[in-house]
């Protein structure tokens, strides 16, 4: 599938407010996951069905952490996330609600992130459970916003940063246009644009648009390049599997020049946007459930017997 270069529209959501928060860049960005902690094993293998707290309160970064979800920092997650029994969750009785208010952009005031520690491996996948409520809104003026939970790995380039093999890499989810059209968003080595590049995700030929009212499952599976001499080579790659069948795959990316790997499930999602014409205009709300993330495919239950 071809890359495509960022448009001005977008490029314009996805400014600074996307980059990773200072905390991060200069704290730890590998470190044992909860599993690990708790196991002594490698934590290759998390999963969250938002099942274990009571309902109608905030969910914490202390309610991720029993599921073995580590984050040095969050944003929006006391108050704008809730375990919510109301609605119709993928499976059991809770998800995850999280809000994306009226008028409001960026993560510090819209949505939530959370960039979730992981042991680092050069392969990783990551599969969610989304729904956005009936009457979300794209926007006002422009229409894009982050969605769910995506991969990073080192310094996680991003915001608008050039990525020159050293300062890591990102790949996200998104929606654009005033149809909700479902896209990657990632940076890598080269990207085309200043800001990060795209790809609409496509279902047998058909542009894929997030539906409201609807329970979708969207995977992302990134293997980074191998490095010869301080050299990335070309074999990086990044796939998408939409309700579990192929919607995306890039080839022949490099993302580094030396050992950073996949080392966060970086949850990262908002309306916009770095101006106010991103903004939702009514409150609007997506749900999230059955998260899991792993190094091996067999472990992602929406993609066996799927060739």
């Amino acid at each position: 599938m071809k890359r495509l270069t960022v448009t001005t529209a977008l490029a314009v959501a996805l400014l600074a407010p996307t980059a990773l928060s200072p905390q991060l860049a200069s704290g730890a960005t590998t470190g044992t996951t909860g599993a690990e902690a708790t196991t002594g094993k490698p934590g290759t293998h998390l999963e969250n069905s938002f099942e274990r707290p009571r309902a109608a309160g905030p969910y914490t970064l202390d309610d991720w952490a029993k599921e073995g979800f580590t984050a040095p920092w969050q944003q929006g997650m006391e108050s704008r996330a809730v375990l919510d029994d109301e609605a119709p969750a993928h499976t059991g009785d809770k998800s995850l609600r999280v809000l994306y208010p009226k008028g409001k952009i960026g993560p510090e005031d819209s949505g939530m992130q959370a960039p979730f520690r992981l042991d680092k491996a050069r392969q990783y996948y990551v599969s969610q459970w989304v729904r956005f409520d009936e009457n979300f809104s794209w926007g006002t003026v422009y229409n894009a916003g982050k969605v769910g939970i995506g991969l990073a790995g080192g310094a996680s380039c991003s915001g608008g940063q050039v990525c020159d093999g050293t300062n890591g890499f990102s790949s996200r989810f998104i929606w654009r246009l005033n149809t909700g059209e479902a896209a990657l968003y990632y940076y890598h080595m080269g990207h085309e644009g200043q800001y990060g590049d795209y790809v609409t995700l496509k279902r047998k030929g058909e542009t894929v648009h997030w539906p409201k009212g609807e329970w979708v499952n969207i995977v992302q599976r990134v293997k980074v390049n191998t490095v010869t001499d301080g050299q990335a080579n070309p074999d990086g790659m990044i796939e998408v599997f939409y309700n579990g069948e192929p919607a995306a795959k890039v080839t022949g990316l490099r993302f580094v020049t030396n050992d950073d790997q996949v080392d966060r499930a970086y949850f990262s999602s908002f309306a916009g946007g770095a101006t106010w014409e991103f903004a939702p205009q009514n409150d609007s709300y997506i749900w999230y459930d059955d998260i899991t993330v792993s190094t091996n495919r067999a472990d992602i239950p929406e993609l066996k017997g799927r060739p």
